[in-house]
């Protein structure tokens, strides 16, 4: 059995080649099937990680340490 090796992107954002084992690396929460399946669906936009988590609208969920997330929502610690 060989494996096919899906064609290398472009980020949306700067234009930098992005190859699928880059893809696979920068997503290793995904398994090889999921990443697949993202790399081949046309509905997907793939970035860089560079511009992926410099993107203004924030798409991933920014961590929150204890000390900072009561105490700016606190009324008294203005």
């Amino acid at each position: 059995m060989t494996r096919e090796v899906p064609q290398n992107k472009i980020c949306v954002d700067c234009g930098k080649l992005i190859s699928y084992s880059e893809f696979l690396r920068d997503n290793p929460s995904i398994s090889e099937l999921r990443a697949k399946d993202l790399w081949n669906d046309s509905m997907i936009t793939i970035f860089c990680p560079d511009c992926y988590f410099n993107r203004p609208e924030r798409p991933f969920k920014v961590k929150r340490g204890y000390f900072n997330y009561y105490g700016k929502s606190r009324s008294y610690h203005k």
